[in-house]
């Protein structure tokens, strides 16, 4: 999707599902089996693992809009969120190559081009980039339709991850409450695609992601909207308080004020290019500066933006 098609839909949503609570519903916190890791029933808040991972939101090359970011444990293992767009690709793979060239885990939020382009690039031709692990949640064939625009980036996308026969291990996930860990690093998916809602079609159908270490946590919302984040709110809501918060959307028309105001966090992380984090005059569809007043109401003052930390890390 480039930012044409960006402009022609980045307003579009429907009105919000009310939330109905901030703990977990009964029996949400089950413990999905994610082939490959051993399950891990301790306490979330009781018992932090005993690891540490970095983080890095990629900035855009061409400042065009997209969600990159790379996790490293401090033993090493890479974890990818995402990627942004096949343009985008180079500079993921250098940034790859820098942290040894070895991915132990991709995480794909959903089938939009700034979010699998570049991923999907690469594993045709994966060159000096090996990979462990892929995990995606698959839309229904009948449901890419619904936005005509994109349908065949996602058919392109699927077919490619239906040729890997070998050396990559693909997980098409379709449930919640997983918890599992790599390198001590706690990862739990509280968000799979969600084909019955059939508003703002790909975004609500983001993968969301909590990861966590002894020390801090981190919360991936992909493209999540209003929708999307009000049924994870409902049914994981303790478990979206974290420490830093991927701001869904690119921080503008994804989840409800009421959404982010129901949850702790302390500190944003903003996948946002400059057109969209300061929106023209004419350009009033892009929310942006609404999102950022409820940052400001909800007295958070660091910010953490693509288009201007270029690269951001923290160690």
């Amino acid at each position: 999707m480039d930012r044409r098609k960006f402009m022609k839909i980045a307003g579009l949503s429907a009105a919000g599902i009310a939330s109905t609570g901030l703990m977990p519903a009964a029996g949400a916190a089950c413990i999905a089996e994610v082939p490959g890791w051993d399950r891990k029933d301790k306490d979330l808040f009781g018992n932090r693992p005993k690891g540490h991972f970095s983080i890095r939101q990629l900035s855009s090359v061409t400042d065009t809009i997209g969600n990159s970011h790379i996790l490293q444990t401090k033993g090493g293992k890479v974890i990818v969120i995402d990627g942004g767009f096949a343009t985008e690709q180079d500079n993921l793979r250098k940034n790859i190559a820098a942290l040894g060239g070895h991915v132990d885990l991709w995480f794909i939020t959903h089938p939009h081009q700034d979010h699998m382009g570049a991923f999907n690039e690469i594993l045709k031709d994966r060159r000096e980039i090996t990979i462990d692990k892929v995990i995606y949640s698959r839309l229904p064939d009948s449901f890419l339709d619904r936005e005509p625009d994109n349908a065949a980036d996602a058919r392109s996308y699927y077919r490619t991850l239906d040729s890997v026969t070998e050396g990559v291990d693909i997980l098409d996930l379709h449930r919640t409450g997983g918890r599992f860990d790599i390198d001590g690093i706690g990862i739990m998916v509280l968000g799979v695609a969600n084909p019955e809602l059939t508003m703002n079609p790909y975004n609500n159908q983001s993968m969301i992601i909590r990861f966590w270490d002894d020390c801090k946590s981190l919360v991936i919302l992909g493209d999540a909207g209003i929708e999307c984040g009000d049924k994870c709110l409902a049914q994981y809501g303790a478990y979206l308080n974290c420490d830093y918060m991927q701001m869904a959307h690119h921080g503008q028309n994804g989840c409800s004020e009421s959404f982010y105001k129901a949850i702790d966090f302390r500190a944003c992380l903003w996948p946002t290019p400059s057109w969209v984090w300061e929106p023209a005059p004419e350009h009033t569809h892009l929310k942006t500066r609404e999102t950022r007043r409820w940052m400001d109401e909800k007295g958070i003052t660091e910010h953490h933006v693509s288009c201007i930390e270029k690269d951001w890390i923290l160690e």
